[in-house]
């Protein structure tokens, strides 16, 4: 039997400045003192006007919108009792070459050296290619990495949206040759207050995602 207080400090790994608090949101408000590390959370070289998804989030031409997103990042986080902390590599949106993924599991070695923790949580990598190539550096770093707890959550909003593709990762890591522990978490009153702070997003993700985010997080445990 899975019992949450053996996780300790986790370390979620988040492809985006909101990807951990929505889909993870109700286990790090349990776990005070985590940290989330987002992959995608670094400023391009310019802002070439203002893209489809950062106008619908209601940006404008001369915001500076990782700046602004990462302040939500910072207060989200400390709705959970959690920390921030943010690489360099660039949102899909604004990358003209995009990074491999051992240079990410490079970069991620490097922030697990710099923090403490006790178990790692990831993102099961549905849909989007951010999600997905952060999904695959975890694995790299999983295969050298230190004997930790891990664990993959599902990916909200992406979940209700791709549930083939929910299965189809999951059985990919079982034939890998993990066993996989399913865990249900409640998402609870902080991360309803830490997932409002993402203004910026939810204007543009919608109330599909708010009422995906209020239902169970899904996790597996990787044993």
């Amino acid at each position: 039997m899975i019992r949450r207080g053996e996780f300790g400090r986790i370390l979620a790994v988040s492809p985006h400045l909101d990807d951990a608090v929505l889909s993870a949101g109700g286990l790090l408000a349990e776990h005070p003192g985590s940290v989330v590390v987002t992959v995608f959370a670094g400023f391009p070289p310019a802002y070439d006007g203002v893209t489809e998804w950062d106008a619908a989030c209601g940006f404008c031409a001369d915001d500076d919108v990782v700046a602004l997103r990462r302040a939500e990042d910072r207060r989200a986080a400390r709705r959970l009792g959690a920390a921030s902390s943010w690489l360099d590599f660039v949102d899909d949106q604004y990358a003209d070459e995009r990074p491999s993924i051992d240079e990410i599991a490079s970069a991620l070695r490097d922030e697990l050296a710099a923090q403490v923790f006790d178990t790692i949580a990831i993102p099961l990598g549905i849909q989007h290619r951010d999600h997905q190539r952060t999904h695959d550096a975890c694995l790299k770093v999983l295969e050298t990495g230190p004997g930790l707890r891990w664990l993959v959550w599902v990916d909200v909003p992406y979940r209700v949206r791709h549930p083939e593709q929910v299965e189809r990762k999951l059985t990919a890591l079982r034939d890998r040759g993990f066993r996989l522990a399913e865990l249900t978490v409640q998402p609870g009153d902080r991360k309803r207050a830490a997932v409002a702070e993402y203004a910026s997003q939810l204007r543009a993700l919608g109330v599909g995602t708010v009422d995906d985010a209020e239902r169970p997080e899904q996790f597996a445990v990787l044993t």
